[in-house]
């Protein structure tokens, strides 16, 4: 069962991705949308394809991991 913090999170998350915009969580990271122009993929056994223009959605941590035990 989803609280209404979380429903009304997915939504202004899910709205400010549909704008292009970023949106930055502090101390989490940030979650932006990348644009990929239509190109050609070109396979190791010799057969090119040509992909799509596609958005991706990325995200970049900021949290630092640590490797002391």
């Amino acid at each position: 069962m989803e609280t209404e913090f979380i429903k009304a999170f997915k939504d202004v998350l899910r709205e400010q991705l549909i704008a292009k915009n970023s949106v930055e969580l502090e101390g989490l990271g940030t979650f932006e949308v990348k644009h990929y122009q239509q190109h050609q993929k070109r396979y190791s056994n010799g057969k090119v394809v040509m992909m799509p223009p596609a958005d991706v959605l990325e995200f970049n941590s900021t949290v630092q991991v640590s490797d002391e035990n």
